[in-house]
């Protein structure tokens, strides 16, 4: 397995670890009755819940525009200092964005997520000159 794949699977259990978060706050903030059944009526979220939720949203995102290209040099060979720079920078952002979110620190988490969105932009730019 590539280096660049291995800090996928990497970021895939970074974002299973949000999920899990978040999902653990549902019966707390909710009740275990809603929050283990089938959710018919819909129910406010806390602060915390929603950042949380925008977060997962973000990192599914990226995730769809890092995976593909991941995959791709994998299949094409490509492995260099870009491509394997671009995966850490995207992964270090993947790990440090929920957090600054859940924070609340706007900021500091628009800081955070641009070095990801370099990683995926090295990615591509490796796969593309290659």
């Amino acid at each position: 397995m590539t280096f660049e794949l291995q800090i996928l699977v990497w970021t895939v259990l970074v974002l299973f670890a949000t999920l899990m978060v978040q999902g653990a706050l549902t019966p707390l903030n909710q009740g275990f009755a809603w929050g283990l059944g089938a959710r018919d009526e819909p129910r406010e979220l806390s602060v915390l819940q929603g950042r949380l939720k925008r977060a997962v949203g973000n990192s599914v995102e990226a995730l769809v525009m890092f995976a593909p290209l991941v995959i791709a040099a994998a299949i094409a060979g490509v492995s260099n200092g870009t491509t394997q720079l671009g995966a850490m920078l995207f992964l270090a952002s993947r790990i440090a964005f929920p957090v600054c979110y859940a924070l609340g620190t706007p900021y500091l988490r628009t800081l955070i997520w641009t070095p990801g969105t370099l990683g995926i932009m090295m990615t591509a730019y490796a796969l593309l000159t290659a």
